[in-house]
């Protein structure tokens, strides 16, 4: 195997197996995302005034942060009575002249006034072209919390659901965050809290042949890789280690000492180091500490079973429950709004056997549990249950 950059671990796949908001500025708007060529606020925009100006602004300062956008359309939506005569088109211009003056380029912005939506009050919307210089490489599937990307870690912007990323940039979940990125070759990475991973580059070839190239910075990220083609490479690149991995789910954890941990859950993986190498197969974990060979294979904690509840609905906050897993030191409560834990995602550590669900988490949400051994390899999943909280 060939060893490019010996301080960082590389896994590869080879083979056939295989709302964001701007935390000062978008009350102004009430909350403000890019989805598939709209943009989207958080409240309907009347036509004019001064909480409608100040919201243009902030429309201004998020299209000039991502340059990949080539063009942005304001429609000022009313009815007849106020958009005859040249009236609308007026209305129109006067926010896009608001959006020049906050420094979007005047060649870049148009005004329309279509009829308005029966029914509806008057109101301005956005439209936007997208043309990135280079092809995406990823899209923002699921965000929960702060997430942000940029080119550099002082470059960094609020990024949000839909969002396209693209080679070379780096993508941050804060503390309490975190995120799942589907890659052009339709593989999910799912961004854990307090994790920095910057993007490389993504190459799509014959017979689905592809190359992807990942480099974890900081944090951890879980990976189920799309099947690919004879050649397929599939890496993901922390510090201190090289690693080949020949399957399709694994994760990757790179520690604050400068250390490595791996988990294979389906596949195997050649694990090595400059002072040696190992095989961890399905149901495993190695890691790397810095200065050391990669330490021998040792099996993953067993899934957990669940105690309850295991459905219902309830009108106060319900404990969960689960047995003991032996030779688990805690555990990570995962419970998410889909049963992929995608949307609206939340971690928790629990140190016994049971976990209270906070009082804000109301609504219907799905739960599982993880083991967690000493050394913080985490085991299986358990099953996937699912309560309802109405108070």
């Amino acid at each position: 195997m060939t060893r490019t950059l010996p301080w960082l671990m590389v896994f590869a796949l080879s083979g056939s197996q295989a709302w964001a908001q701007d935390t000062t500025r978008s009350d102004a708007c009430g909350g403000l995302r890019f989805v598939n060529g709209r943009v989207e606020l958080g409240r309907k925009l009347e036509p004019k005034g001064p909480a409608t100006e100040a919201c243009l602004r902030h429309v201004a300062e998020a299209l000039m942060a991502r340059p990949a956008i080539r063009s942005v359309t304001v429609a000022a939506r009313l009815p007849d009575a106020e958009r005859l005569d040249g009236q609308g088109l007026a209305v129109a211009k006067a926010a896009a002249d608001v959006l020049v003056s906050a420094g979007v380029a005047r060649t870049r912005v148009s005004a329309v006034a279509p009829p308005a939506v029966p029914g509806e009050p008057g109101q301005l919307q956005f439209a936007y072209v997208e043309r990135p210089a280079q092809p995406r490489v990823a899209q923002v599937r699921a965000a929960n919390g702060d997430v942000s990307a940029g080119p550099s870690a002082e470059a960094l912007k609020p990024r949000g659901v839909g969002d396209s990323l693209y080679t070379g940039e780096l993508f941050q979940t804060n503390k309490d965050a975190s995120a799942e990125l589907e890659l052009a070759d339709t593989s999910r990475v799912r961004v854990m809290a307090d994790s920095l991973l910057r993007l490389g580059a993504i190459e799509l070839g014959a017979n689905s042949k592809r190359v992807v190239r990942l480099e974890l910075m900081r944090g951890s990220v879980e990976t189920v890789a799309a099947p690919g083609g004879e050649g397929s490479v599939f890496e993901v690149r922390t510090r201190g280690a090289v690693a080949g991995v020949r399957g399709t789910q694994f994760r990757v954890s790179a520690q604050e000492d400068g250390g490595s941990r791996l988990e294979t859950l389906e596949g195997k993986v050649a694990l090595g180091a400059d002072q040696g190498e190992v095989e961890v197969a399905g149901g495993h974990g190695s890691r790397v500490l810095p200065g050391a060979a990669p330490e021998p294979p040792r099996p993953l904690l067993t899934a957990p079973l669940l105690n309850g509840p295991r459905g219902g609905s309830f009108t106060t906050p319900p404990k969960l429950e689960w047995f003991t897993v032996v030779g688990a030191k805690t555990y990570r409560v995962e419970l998410g709004r889909t049963a992929d834990f995608a949307a609206s995602a939340r971690t928790y550590e629990a140190q016994g056997q049971a976990f209270t669900v906070p009082t804000d988490l109301t609504g219907k949400w799905f739960w599982r549990v993880l083991p967690v051994d000493a050394d913080g390899f985490i085991g299986f999943p358990s099953k996937i249950f699912a309560f309802d909280l109405r108070p």
